[in-house]
């Protein structure tokens, strides 16, 4: 039975049912294709023996139970991308998913915009923003302000130029940990779908798109964060413009990553420019569990299943 390992900090139970109801699911898909997915993390690896000395598995009762036993993963699929760096490092003899440049640029939104700067709006770090009257006159009026690396939405600020000014002193010491991006208006397009602030998630594996999902914010909002309650629909790939699928073939063509990958990209669209950007990559599909037809989930698990099944057979 092939032993695919989620590498993610956890804990002996998690507080969130849509997490947990979700991992069972994919659990239970997982095994009946001969497949073991635990979770393991990299801080519980030791690196004498090769072993992770314990592992969390979802119990019939759709709990997260921890296993004081030692595994040898097959392949780890990397889901949380903190110091990705020393975790690929520590991990190298294991086959693993998505590969480092994929963990390092998710992990880091200014390495993002700094690999695929023509596809983004411009981006700067904060500490380059107070310093430099060049980077201020390059951004738009209005301002996103975002956390370098944390996904937490609440840390996600709208705001204009003379505001980020007068707030200054609440980020002292802080400049080198959060980015300044050019807002964009992306509310005018897919209008027979939604009427409000919208993006596009397009999930790969083995370099095709294997599901499409529309992801609004709550009303008067503009955040579409996994946390920030977001609502999503899957939507079929025959209705992608074109234009926006052709950036997407040139993106994963500039990554120059091969295709044993899993990740996903999330786009918008400015009506006001007539421009597609690219708003960040992911190393995962994150769906909404109770908002997601269970078919579509059977159909992604499948693709992540004959994904794992195939690489495990490559050399």
């Amino acid at each position: 039975m092939l032993t695919v390992a989620i590498e993610n900090s956890y804990n002996h139970k998690f507080s969130w049912k849509d997490t947990f109801w979700a991992m069972f699911f994919m659990q239970k898909y997982f095994s009946e294709k001969w497949i073991n997915l635990i979770r393991v993390s990299v801080n519980r690896f030791n690196k004498k023996t090769w072993y992770f000395e314990e592992y969390g598995k979802m119990d019939d009762n759709k709990e997260h139970v921890v296993f004081k036993k030692k595994i040898k993963p097959d392949i780890i699929w990397v889901r949380k991308s903190s110091y990705a760096w020393y975790k690929y490092e520590v991990l190298k003899n294991f086959k693993m998913v998505p590969w480092l440049k994929i963990a390092t640029i998710w992990n880091d939104k200014m390495e993002n915009f700094k690999f695929l700067s023509k596809y983004q709006p411009m981006t700067c770090l904060l500490s380059s923003f107070f310093n430099s009257t060049y980077m201020q006159n390059q951004l738009d009026k209005k301002l996103v302000l975002k956390p370098i690396r944390a996904n937490w939405w609440k840390w996600i600020k709208l705001l204009s130029k003379k505001e980020l000014f007068e707030n200054k002193d609440k980020y002292e010491g802080l400049e080198e940990l959060f980015i300044v991006q050019s807002f964009k208006d992306f509310s005018k397009w897919f209008w027979d779908i939604s009427k409000w602030w919208h993006d596009i998630r397009l999930m790969f594996a083995w370099n095709k798109i294997i599901e499409t999902t529309l992801r609004e914010p709550k009303k008067w909002d503009f955040r579409s964060n996994i946390w920030s309650w977001w609502t999503q629909r899957f939507i079929d790939n025959n209705k992608i413009p074109k234009e926006l699928l052709r950036l997407a073939k040139k993106i994963y063509k500039d990554l120059e990553i091969s295709d044993d990958n899993i990740f996903s990209m999330d786009f918008a669209y400015c009506k006001k420019e007539e421009k597609w950007y690219l708003l960040e990559i992911n190393s995962s599909p994150w769906t909404r569990f109770y908002q997601t037809d269970k078919e579509i989930l059977k159909k992604i698990f499948k693709w992540f299943t004959n994904f794992f099944i195939n690489l495990d057979k490559q050399c």
